[in-house]
C-alpha cells in the first residue's frame, strides 16, 4: 500500500530533495509540499495524507502549533517531526501535541523512509540519534523521579525507558502482559503523555533508564 504524504519544511532545497528521495521509491507518494505551518495545516485538512512530516521551525506557524492543528483537521493522519533541533524541550513539546515520531535532518535517507514508514503503520519512532541526546542533556537521576508513580509503575516505566517491550517487560518484572499493559495506561495518565514514546522522554529527562 502507498503511503500517501505531506513534506513541510521553509527551506526549498532541502523540501524538494526529501520529495524527490521519498518520491523515488515506489512506497510513498507526495501528495503536498508546504513552505510554512500554516501551509501545512491548510495541506492536511485538503488532502488527508496518511502522514505529515513537519519541520519544527517555520514561518506562520512551528511545527509544534501545526501538529497540534493537523490532529485537529485530520485526525488520520500522523505526524512526523523532522528537524535539525534536537533538545530535550522540543522533543517532548512536539510529542505532547500529537507528532507520533522525532527525527533529525542529520540521518541517512533510508532511516527517515524507514521512519515514515513506521509512523504510517501506527508505530511510534524515536531516532537513536535523539534518544541519545535527550539521554546525554539529562539532568543526575534522583533517588527516586515521578513520586505520583506507584513503585510498580516505576519499575515499568524504567523498563521501557530502557528500550523493553510489553512482552520483554513481563518476563522481567514477572508480569502478565496484560498487567504491564494496565501499568503502561496508568503511567500515561500520570504523567499527562499521549504515548509510551512521550514517557520515555519525560524518564530519560529525569535520568531513567539512562544507565547501565
Amino acid at each position: 500500500m502507498t503511503t500517501r504524504v505531506l513534506l513541510a519544511d521553509d527551506h526549498p532545497m532541502f523540501r524538494e530533495g526529501l520529495r524527490a528521495m521519498l518520491q523515488g521509491r515506489p512506497a510513498f507518494d507526495v501528495v503536498a509540499v508546504a513552505g510554512t505551518g500554516v501551509e501545512a495545516v491548510m495541506a492536511a485538512e485538503r488532502m488527508n495524507p496518511d502522514v505529515a512530516v513537519l519541520d519544527l521551525r517555520m514561518p506562520d506557524g512551528d511545527g509544534v502549533a501545526a501538529t497540534a492543528a493537523i490532529r485537529k483537521v485530520s485526525p488520520a493522519t500522523r505526524v512526523l517531526v523532522l528537524t535539525s533541533f534536537d533538545g530535550d524541550r522540543d522533543v517532548a513539546d512536539a510529542l505532547s501535541a500529537g507528532a507520533h515520531g522525532y527525527v533529525l535532518k542529520s540521518a541517512a535517507p533510508q532511516e527517515i523512509a524507514d521512519a515514515v514508514t513506521a509512523v504510517a503503520s501506527g508505530a511510534s519512532v524515536l531516532s537513536d540519534s535523539v534518544l541519545a541526546e535527550v539521554a546525554r542533556r539529562s539532568a543526575a537521576p534522583r533517588s527516586r523521579p515521578f513520586p505520583e508513580l506507584t513503585d510498580r509503575e516505576f519499575e515499568v516505566l524504567e523498563a521501557l525507558a530502557r528500550g523493553l517491550e510489553t512482552e520483554a517487560v513481563a518476563r522481567r518484572l514477572g508480569m502478565s502482559p496484560k498487567t504491564v499493559r494496565n501499568n503502561v495506561s496508568n503511567v500515561l495518565v500520570k504523567l499527562g503523555t499521549r504515548d509510551r514514546a512521550g514517557a520515555v522522554v519525560l524518564a530519560h529527562q529525569r535520568g531513567v533508564g539512562t544507565g547501565s
